[in-house]
């Protein structure tokens, strides 16, 4: 290291005696005297900009929060403002009237309340079709239907028109307007209220912040709602130019844009709760920043007698430095020229070591490079491969050999005492034909109880062949076939399911045809007898006919699906009236059934056909599960936070095993054995799928069974007629 800063210095002399052959010197002490002021300034450069950093950012923050103080301010006086003048008319929305014919009997009163409150301009009253009934002004009439005010109020709801210019008023306006109710707390009409935009205006206070700043309205669109201090034109111009996007958008911020006046400010403005309108506090960013530019000029006249001072001591530290290397630059020059002989026959034996070692280390990361690409290659297979010499002990294995056996595999163990099958004739067979035929051998499929399932696997052997054509080992191949099994197993089920399905929707169609003959007989008896015995018989008839063919039509909407037929349902009505018509059956005649359906439930989208036959399969299998008696509760609610309807249907029956839980949806799975088709659980969940919903079931044997059906309230992409009827 020596050896080079001398090097290193002799050079520099060298080449600043050539520039500079008088004072070969000098230009060496110009450089310590940069490199001492580099060193001794920048702590004070830290510090300054530090301090000019911090109180910057203070100075900013107290701009930033007078702005935003003035707007929060305003904000409040101003919402205040508007919820009096709300609750003024929503004290005079209910009037003591049958018909809003009869309103001119308080129009002496609200002339009086107009007149009297300095906040308002004008009182309308409107019939339902927007005819004006009522003015505090003479002059106004009209019909105002078009009106967004009136439109909202109609239907019910208070509403804020924000500044808009009225060509009724002829004036910009503000209108507040409410539903209009008699004394039976009926929607007569509509009853509108303009205020006073100068008294609004005038609750707007200036903290006065600087003679740029001022205090102004917009919409959400930008445009002025007030006037302002700068020349600001209400209604016409906009807050900001350009063709910038709005700047004033959000509930609050504090951003910098041009202004009207095309001026760069700084902004912080707050959207007004309930209403349209945005409140802005604007400066001018150069008068806002003044303070700042001020205060960085005082630091740096602070600064600038430091650094002067530190230029001239760092000169004359620099001068001493050279004095002291002229005198040693002759010595070091004797011992260059000594050391620069030596190093050349250094030079000599280092380069030839040097080939050496590099031919040396692109062998090595040849070799080490061809080692890792193989075993990288055998690691990517993706079954298991293992090494075995002549004698069946384990010389190498892959990563995946490594996650099928992590407790067998052991390095240097003979292989068929570690794996699963210890010591079996059958693969000891195939492993010494391997190595007297070589031919690859493959073993019997062998099945291993693992981790509580069983899994089947395929073993083969490789003999491994030498250039010299003798046999030096084997490569044991490890595959899971289990997934390969399984899959054949299912293929097999699919296709038996298949032809059941096709079974099945032949029978369905065999069995409807009568069945529409005997309903359609059983009507005409209906019609023809008088007898009100006979009639409430042949009705009971008839419900379990069609009760059967919705059932069939069930089985044929599993087999061959067709949309629902979505309409609006209430599903408290429908689970009431299910409930009802099967209370009758014998089947319930032991089971006290519970029902919590509370009111304000919400109405809900569905087929009305498919969610009963729902309702009555679960019902049913409630009560089969209880054959001497028991409690059938039945509650509905809405999921918090979702739009989604829950139903639970809870027995205290026999239960489900656990192992058969996720097998009862199933087509033609039944724990009733001879008693139950095993289709009723299928039908049900393909029609819940059917209204993008879900079941979940808990249960446990001997306590009872929970299923809960999750249905949206709005079917997404299904659009009801206005009047279509609630069905139930």
């Amino acid at each position: 290291m020596a050896h080079f800063l001398l090097e290193y210095y002799l050079k520099i002399d060298y080449l600043m005696s050539k520039k500079n052959h008088n004072n070969p010197h000098g230009n060496l002490t110009v450089q310590n005297t940069l490199l001492n002021i580099a060193l001794f300034i920048s702590p004070v450069l830290l510090i300054f900009l530090f301090i000019n950093r911090t109180t910057s950012g203070q100075l900013k923050d107290q701009i930033y929060g007078k702005l935003s103080a003035s707007v929060e301010e305003n904000v409040k006086t101003i919402g205040i403002f508007i919820k009096e003048r709300e609750f003024d008319l929503r004290s005079l929305s209910r009037l003591d009237i049958e018909e809003v014919s009869q309103i001119s009997r308080y129009k002496n009163f609200f002339t009086t309340f107009v007149r009297e409150k300095e906040w308002y301009e004008v009182l309308l009253a409107a019939d339902k079709k927007g005819d004006i009934v009522l003015s505090t002004s003479g002059n106004i009439t009209g019909n105002i239907a078009d009106r967004q005010y009136f439109q909202v109020s109609i239907k019910g709801e208070p509403f804020n028109s924000g500044i808009f210019h009225s060509d009724i008023l002829k004036i910009p306006v503000m209108i507040l307007s409410r539903p209009l109710l008699n004394r039976k707390n009926e929607q007569i009409g509509v009853l509108a209220l303009s205020l006073k935009l100068q008294n609004l205006y005038s609750l707007i206070f200036d903290l006065r912040l600087g003679e740029t700043s001022e205090l102004f309205l917009v919409d959400e669109e930008g445009f002025l709602l007030s006037p302002t201090k700068l020349g600001g034109k209400p209604l016409v111009d906009k807050g900001y130019s350009g063709d910038i996007p709005n700047p004033h958008t959000g509930e609050r911020d504090i951003t910098t844009h041009l202004d009207y006046r095309g001026v760069k400010v700084l902004c912080a403005y707050e959207k007004i709760p309930n209403t349209q309108m945005v409140l802005v506090s604007e400066m001018d960013l150069e008068e806002a920043m003044l303070p700042v530019k001020n205060f960085n000029r005082i630091v740096l006249l602070v600064f600038t007698p430091f650094f002067i001072l530190l230029v001239f001591i760092s000169n004359l530290q620099s001068r001493r430095i050279t004095t002291l290397l002229q005198r040693l630059t002759k010595k070091l020059q004797d011992a260059l020229a000594e050391s620069r002989k030596k190093r050349k026959e250094l030079d000599i034996i280092n380069v030839e070591f040097e080939k050496k070692i590099e031919e040396s280390e692109r062998l090595t990361l040849e070799l080490r490079l061809s080692e890792e690409y193989i075993r990288q290659l055998i690691d990517s297979i993706s079954i298991g491969v293992i090494g075995l010499d002549r004698y069946g002990k384990i010389t190498h294995f892959n990563k995946k050999s490594k996650q099928l056996l992590p407790d067998y595999l052991d390095m240097g163990k003979k292989i068929f005492s570690l794996l699963p099958w210890p010591d079996d004739p059958e693969l000891l067979t195939s492993f010494e034909e391997a190595l007297n035929s070589r031919t690859p051998v493959r073993s019997k499929e062998k099945e291993w109880e693992r981790e509580g399932r069983e899994e089947y696997y395929l073993l083969s052997f490789f003999p491994i062949e030498k250039e010299n054509g003798k046999v030096s080992g084997v490569t044991l191949v490890i595959e899971n076939i289990t997934y390969r099994k399984k899959l054949r197993e299912q293929l097999a089920e699919y296709e038996k399911l298949s032809a059941l399905s096709q079974l099945a929707l032949g029978a369905a169609h065999e069995i409807n045809n009568p069945l529409q003959g005997i309903s359609s007989y059983l009507e005409i008896l209906a019609d023809q007898t008088d007898k009100s015995k006979e009639k409430e018989e042949i009705q009971f008839v008839l419900e379990n006919v069609y009760r059967i063919s919705e059932t069939i039509r069930g089985l044929l909407n599993f087999a061959r699906p067709t949309p629902p037929q979505f309409t609006k349902v209430n599903i408290n009505h429908l689970i009431a009236d299910t409930l009802s018509f099967l209370g009758h059956q014998p089947i319930f005649r032991k089971i006290k059934i519970k029902k919590n359906l509370p009111q304000s439930l919400p109405q809900i989208t569905a087929d009305l056909s498919q969610i009963r036959q729902v309702l009555i399969n679960l019902f049913i299998n409630a009560a089969q599960s209880m054959p001497e008696g028991g409690e059938l509760k039945t509650e509905t609610s809405k999921v918090k936070f979702k739009e989604i309807i829950r139903i639970d249907i809870t027995d205290t029956g026999c239960g489900i095993p656990p192992d058969k839980v996720n097998k009862i949806f199933n087509p033609f799975f039944t724990t009733k054995k001879s008693q139950g088709t095993g289709l009723g659980l299928s039908i049900s969940l393909s029609y819940i799928k059917n209204h993008k919903g879900d079941i979940q079931v808990k249960s446990k044997v001997d306590e009872g069974t929970t299923i809960s059906l999750f249905l949206p309230i709005r079917q997404k992409g299904k659009v009801l007629p206005k009047d279509e009827e609630t069905i139930t």
